[in-house]
């Protein structure tokens, strides 16, 4: 698990290092962590979905740890974001950026511990809603959260999420499997879309996310039934 130390003061870094050290071993979890001494150097370095949990302090140099957050959430609504700080007052605003917890200073580790365990849980809960797809360089990790339609194209398949697209290798009978029990359902032989995007079907077209996609004759009554199961709660989203 990939974790992010957004910490000026070097003291109060090694401490928390540390402790990242120490519930790593304890609980038999590897723990990638890497250190940042501002806002600026972590906002320039970050890449969506490669860290699973961001420790951050508030009292920042520069950007300060909030409007840091503010700007990590344009990039990323999904990471697990937790504060650190000296200033109770000002952890209670976390809540605005959606962070999960914040940890007083001085940190002890107990407190700490506690903290991290719900962090590991629901980091992990949250990549359970990820696929990992092959693309030219290696893997891609997209969310299905944010992912609207897949599009077979020859032999490439196009995953359209809310932001970007991405084009990978494989079939859409492999996408089907990775995204089994997420809630994608076929239209025709060359969609796969995502039932939670879904805004209108109006003949043979189907509107999904404002992108206006065709369902084949021979699936409509098939797509039709199953988009009714899951809107009307004899289907389940998992």
């Amino acid at each position: 698990m990939n974790i992010a130390l957004v910490e000026d003061d070097s003291k109060e870094a090694e401490v928390l290092l540390k402790y990242l050290r120490r519930y790593g071993e304890d609980k038999g979890i590897k723990l990638d962590t890497t250190r940042y001494r501002s806002a600026e150097e972590f906002l320039k370095a970050y890449k969506h979905s490669y860290f699973s949990i961001v420790f951050m302090d508030i009292d920042l140099p520069g950007i300060g740890g909030l409007d840091c957050a503010r700007s990590l959430r344009a990039q990323d609504d999904c990471v697990t974001l937790i504060f650190v700080t000296k200033m109770a007052q000002y952890a209670q605003k976390g809540y605005e950026v959606a962070a999960l917890d914040f940890i007083l200073k001085p940190v002890s580790y107990a407190d700490f511990s506690l903290k991290l365990k719900k962090a590991v849980n629901v980091a992990r809960a949250k990549e359970t809603r990820s696929v990992l797809v092959p693309v030219n360089s290696g893997f891609c990790r997209i969310s299905t959260d944010k992912l609207v339609y897949v599009e077979v194209m020859g032999h490439k398949v196009k995953y359209q999420l809310v932001d970007e697209e991405i084009e990978a290798r494989g079939t859409l009978s492999e996408a089907e499997k990775r995204l089994a029990g997420c809630g994608f359902l076929r239209c025709n032989s060359c969609y796969l879309v995502n039932s939670r995007y879904v805004n209108k079907v109006k003949g043979n077209e189907v509107d999904v996310g404002g992108h206006v996609l065709k369902i084949s004759h021979p699936k409509r009554r098939a797509f039709v039934e199953a988009l009714m199961d899951i809107f009307t709660g004899g289907g389940r989203l998992e």
